[in-house]
């Protein structure tokens, strides 16, 4: 998937099991890689990340194709922190939610209102 002129090699999340999972007990993620969260509809979205040991920016997409957020350098989960500290982010009007590396948002420019289109397996098949 694209957004601008970077594009990402993403995993999809497509079932509530597998949104409930995303990159919870990874070690890492490879730089331009992501992880692509995908609902059938827009709605307002919360995330969290219990059990996340890496920090992640979260781009929101809405049903149109373009960027209604950011959240940038969403922290993991501290050594002894419990579920009930950790931060949730939600956004309005949010169909994808595309996970990235922290840094990433900023590196390749993505603002707010920026187009995305979904190309190579992707192309077609969940929109954009």
């Amino acid at each position: 998937m694209a957004i601008g002129e970077f594009a990402w090699t993403v995993e999809l999340a497509l079932t509530p099991q597998e949104q409930a999972q995303g990159l919870s007990g990874r070690a890492e993620l490879p730089p331009g890689a992501g992880m692509l969260f995908v609902y059938d509809t827009e709605g307002r979205r919360s995330f969290w990340m219990p059990d996340m040991h890496f920090p992640l920016d979260m781009v929101w997409i809405n049903g149109d194709c373009r960027v209604v957020d950011i959240t940038r350098d969403a922290p993991p989960q501290a050594p002894g922190q419990s579920l009930d500290d950790l931060p949730r982010y939600s956004v309005d009007n949010a169909q994808y939610i595309l996970e990235i590396n922290a840094g990433e948002s900023a590196t390749y420019g993505i603002i707010p209102g920026a187009p995305v289109k979904f190309n190579g397996s992707l192309s077609g098949a969940h929109g954009c």
